[in-house]
């Protein structure tokens, strides 16, 4: 019987496990990572350039010629827009599933949270947009007085050359921003961010001069323009901890380049 003077003693609990630290790839591993995503990216662009070469008959064309196929002549063929749209949406299916499960098998991150995803409230979403398309308002204001006259040749020639032009669409709007962002705002950024300014503004400046340094068909002046773009994408990554923030901002930004595209002659 129990003693009403005495009440039983509530069992002990065991403490609380200690949070276990969560850290990323370091350094090596993440631009072993970024490589891996880049030639993943570059493999199905190349499959893909491969089976088209087939089905036009251009190497074919290649062999029984007497001269070797101008490598301008060449490009121009390949810089077809249905092609480029299906291929670079189609390359969403191969790096963006990789790079998701980079971040999964660094336990005990999950998948989504070590690319970012933060909550973010609701008037950054706007915000950030709204920074888009003011950067993009003043490379447009600015190019004329800085040699920037008119679109760049493969952007005509992909215009030019399309059929469905919802190919050509969803692959600059839907899927560059996608790979894109899933590489340099999300492996590469989580893996050199680090705990300090400093690497903060490293990782914003490097990732930004390598995704620069993707695009150097374009000239000098657009070149500049992207880097400092990539400068807002990841200042917006930085801010608001969520990685579908530069992912929209890029799609943004390659919506209204690929409307002025398909609507240029127009």
């Amino acid at each position: 019987m129990e003693n009403p003077y005495h009440p039983p003693h509530a069992e002990a609990q065991p403490p609380p496990l200690p949070e276990v630290e969560k850290t990323p790839w370091n350094i090596c591993f993440t631009l072993l990572w970024g490589v891996i995503l880049l030639m993943i990216w570059q493999t199905v662009q190349g499959i893909g350039l491969v089976i088209y070469m087939l089905k036009e008959g251009l190497f074919g064309e290649i062999a029984k010629s007497n001269e070797p196929l101008d490598a301008d002549e060449l490009m121009v063929r390949l810089m077809d827009g249905d092609l480029i749209g299906l291929l670079s949406f189609m390359t969403i299916f191969a790096v963006c599933p990789v790079a998701w499960f980079l971040g999964k098998v660094k336990k005990p991150w999950g998948g989504w949270e070590y690319l970012g995803s933060a909550a973010v409230r609701w008037w950054k979403w706007p915000f950030w947009l709204a920074v888009t398309y003011l950067l993009g308002l003043g490379m447009g204001l600015l190019g004329p007085s800085l040699g920037l006259d008119e679109m760049h040749e493969s952007m005509v020639q992909m215009a030019a050359s399309t059929d469905f032009p919802i190919l050509l669409f969803l692959g600059l709007a839907v899927g560059a921003p996608l790979v894109e962002e899933f590489v340099f705002r999300g492996i590469l950024w989580r893996g050199w961010r680090g705990e300090t300014q400093r690497s903060l503004w490293v990782t914003i400046i490097v990732t930004s001069a390598l995704w620069a340094a993707l695009h150097l068909q374009y000239e000098p002046i657009l070149l500049a323009f992207i880097f400092v773009f990539g400068i807002a994408l990841g200042i917006a990554r930085e801010k608001t901890g969520n990685l579908w923030v530069p992912v929209a901002m890029h799609a943004l930004h390659n919506s209204i380049v690929a409307l002025g595209m398909l609507t240029a002659d127009l």
